[in-house]
């Protein structure tokens, strides 16, 4: 549990109380609505505390400390996710590709499962997915995340440079024109792989994100292979 006269000290030693101060009394004292002040208070610990620069605490943690639950830390954890503009799509897909390395397989291989704390993030990979493929197949609102291969796949190719990304589509035989170009892709691979489809699908993803975002040679190679033994 978290030492509330540790992180006092610790927050003597900054410019903590000074901004929120000046947070407080620059709109006017008493005219920040209780929910500003909530985010500021939250926002400010966050920064300020050296030890959580590192490892941020788990909402649990953070909820035990301000006697509150852990369901309202999260929504303001996430709201304070969307109002920092350096989260753009290019810190997105860094976390992300991070993130999806480091994730876990499940169920013989067929799943992955990973943590995703950050709000603007969850909505990002979930965006991706529906953006390619039209259907998000588990829960992405909560923190733990389990997706199946193809929603793997799916993740770990838009994370890849437009040039890279096309260069793998192609690599694959497109059928049926009227539907995306990535769904078509991920369908037509999953064919190919046959009952190995939810692994190979993970298999293909972890290739795609260990080569790097730009070079993809090696899941070509892979889905070649699997073409020559059809």
């Amino acid at each position: 549990m978290i030492d509330l006269k540790s992180i006092v000290e610790e927050l003597r030693k900054t410019n903590f109380l000074y901004d929120l101060l000046e947070t407080l009394i620059e709109r006017g004292l008493g005219t920040l609505p209780a929910r500003e002040t909530a985010l500021t208070f939250v926002d400010l610990l966050l920064k300020y505390n050296p030890e959580w620069k590192n490892r941020p605490p788990e909402d649990y943690e953070l909820a035990r400390l301000l006697k509150t639950s852990p369901r309202k830390i999260r929504t303001i954890r996430d709201d304070l996710a969307y109002r920092d503009t350096s989260k753009d799509d290019n810190w997105c897909r860094e976390k992300l590709s991070s993130l999806l390395l480091n994730a876990e397989r499940i169920k013989e291989g067929e799943y992955v499962s990973f943590e995703i704390d950050d709000g603007l993030l969850r909505e990002y990979a979930k965006k991706q997915v529906r953006d390619h493929y039209g259907v998000f197949d588990t829960g992405i609102n909560n923190s733990v995340v389990k997706i199946s291969g193809n929603s793997f796949l799916i993740l770990a190719t838009s994370l890849l440079e437009d040039d890279a990304r096309n260069k793998l589509i192609a690599s694959i035989p497109q059928k049926d024109a009227g539907k995306s170009s990535v769904k078509k892709f991920i369908e037509n691979f999953m064919q190919a792989a046959g009952n190995q489809a939810g692994k190979k699908t993970v298999d293909l993803g972890f290739t795609i994100l260990t080569g790097g975002l730009s070079d993809v040679i090696p899941a070509i190679e892979m889905v070649t292979s699997i073409f020559k033994k059809e």
